[in-house]
Order: structure tokens, then sequence, then C-alpha cells
């Protein structure tokens, strides 16, 4: 091989080298949660938080049927505490299922094992933006484990229609969403269910799904974060 050979091999070795540092080190910094004080037990709900998710329990027996939520991509699972926190407030349980390198994609059956270890309760699942996408790919796939999908500023893949979907679909929105893909939206809907109910947050975006701050390409929301959870949370506890 000759020399020229030799250094554009190694010249193209070290660009593919650092591209793959590069995607890996956004991969590994995260959205991260802003108020800490959501992640704290209270009087009414009691937080735990293991390697494989976070609980938000009432602290009084609750029969309710729980919630099993994926986080958005490259959006840790505690930065969306305080809405968990509020839906326990209510007396329904919330787990936000942790998540490899903080992408739903990576394990989208993670819920089998939060339902395995609530064996007696029954599930909801939900989830924001690709969490929501990876909630509605594991409906598609297990259909009988849960008994209805909560999608956050997401949609169903293209390859998982869930018309034939018996439970309750609830889709929220925020009005002012920079982020999502509207015509990808609008063609995602076609695959849910006639028993779907959408609720679109006037003034909400994308980013106050959770308490990460503003998220890359996204519209600055008209109104407060705490109002967009109050309405996010409203819209999950209708579903029980």
């Amino acid at each position: 091989m000759k020399k020229w050979q030799k250094n554009t091999l190694v010249t193209i070795g070290i660009i593919l080298s650092v591209a793959a540092a590069a995607c890996l080190y956004l991969l590994a910094t995260p959205y991260k949660l802003v108020n800490q004080e959501s992640m704290q037990s209270t009087e009414s709900v009691i937080v735990k938080e293991d390697r494989g998710w976070i609980s938000f329990f009432p602290t009084e027996e609750s029969e309710e049927t729980g919630v099993i939520f994926y986080p958005g991509g490259r959006v840790e699972a505690a930065a969306y505490a305080p809405i968990a926190k509020m839906v326990a407030e209510e007396g329904v349980p919330f787990i936000i299922a942790k998540m490899p390198l903080h992408l739903a994609v990576l394990n989208p059956d993670k819920a089998d094992k939060v339902i395995k270890e609530f064996e007696d309760r029954e599930w909801v699942i939900a989830g924001h933006s690709l969490g929501g996408a990876m909630a509605a790919r594991y409906v598609k796939n297990n259909p009988e484990k849960v008994t209805g999908l909560i999608l956050m500023a997401a949609y169903p893949p293209e390859a998982d229609d869930l018309s034939a979907f018996k439970g309750d679909v609830i889709t929220i929105e925020g009005q002012l969403d920079g982020v999502i893909d509207e015509i990808a939206l609008t063609e995602g809907d076609a695959r849910l269910p006639s028993q779907t109910y959408t609720i679109i947050i006037q003034g909400g975006n994308h980013s106050q799904f959770g308490d990460y701050g503003l998220q890359k390409g996204d519209n600055k929301a008209q109104i407060s974060k705490e109002e967009q959870w109050k309405r996010v949370v409203q819209g999950i506890v209708r579903s029980f």
C-alpha cells in the first residue's frame, strides 16, 4: 500500500473515531431535571429510585391503574418527575422507566419488567416524543398487557398500526411544539383507534412536558411550565 493511501485510511479512521465519540458524548449527556425538589418524597407521595426506574406511589393505599412512562430521546428519566409526582398526588401510581443511553428505542419492552414487578396492578403505558413512539410500539406488540396508551407529543411509528387496539388512547400535544414533525404526526394519528381522544395544550410546547429547559429546535411556550404540567396531568388522570 502506498504511503498516501495509508495516510488517507488513517485520516478516515480518525474522522470516524471523532464522530463516534461525539455521538456517544451527546447520547451520554442528556437533558437533565432542573428542579430536584420534585424527586423528594412528601406526605402524599413516596418517591423511590433504583437502577431500572423511578417510582411515584401515593402514600395511601391505591388500587388505581398505574402509569408506566417512557422518557423522550436524550432526556433523563428524572426530568419527568414533576408530572409523575402530580399524577401520584391524584392517587395514581406513576413509574418512569430508565432507558439505555436515554433512548427508549434501545429497550422498547422495558415495561415488561415493571409489569412483572407489580403484577397485581393494571397499567397504562405512556411516553413523550421518542418515548411515546416506543410506548406505541409496545402496545402494538403487547396489546393484552396494558389497558391504555397516552402519547405526549408523539405518534405511532409507521410500522405500528394500532387501529385494532381496544384500550383507550389519549394524545396530548403542545400548540407551539417546534420539535415534532407535523406531517408525520397527522399520518401517525391515522394509525390510532377510533376511541382516541386528543388534547391540545394552548400555548404549550414540546419541552415543557418535562422539566429540562428548552429543547433545541423547540418554540418558546406562552404558558408557564407549571401550567403545562397541570394540563398534562389533567389529561392523564381523566383516562382513569
